[in-house]
């Protein structure tokens, strides 16, 4: 806040206690803490401090009802073999298919980031090339995958 706002605030602040205008000095006081609340509600930002009511008519915070990103152990255990499966599965890939997938699904690079990597350092193939190899792996994957969907 610039030092010219704050200023007149106090000065206005001043000129309420003067004149007994409690509530005028009450709302000076907490204008600062408002604006910031009506900035963070305009860019939709929400306090983890913030109270919310649920169904069954208690008063929460957000931050008690907010997701944890840890997994319990079960799910833990779930994401491993899923891994596993899929390390295997893609063992009865060739090795550039192997690649191909790797590179695509997992790591999110397109047919013509895929493309040029796979001319470096195998042989040169073109992105329609990739694609299409891309389709295929994943058509011999599926049935191999098929009891983790």
């Amino acid at each position: 806040m610039s030092n010219k706002v704050q200023e007149r605030r106090e000065r206005k602040i001043k000129e309420a206690i003067k004149a007994k205008n409690w509530n005028e000095v009450t709302r000076l006081l907490q204008q600062e803490q408002s604006n910031a609340e009506r900035r963070d509600r305009y860019h939709h930002k929400r306090s983890m401090e913030e109270s919310i009511s649920r169904n069954d008519g208690k008063r929460r915070e957000r931050y008690e009802v907010v997701a944890s990103s840890d997994l319990n152990p079960e799910e833990a255990l779930i994401l491993a073999e899923l891994r596993q499966a899929i390390r295997e599965a893609k063992a009865s890939l060739s090795e550039i298919d192997s690649k191909i997938v790797e590179m695509i699904a997992e790591q999110g690079s397109s047919y013509k980031e895929t493309a040029r990597y796979i001319t470096e350092h195998y042989k040169k193939m073109s992105d329609v090339t990739v694609k299409s190899h891309y389709c295929k792996a994943l058509k011999k994957l599926a049935p191999l995958l098929k009891s983790y969907r």
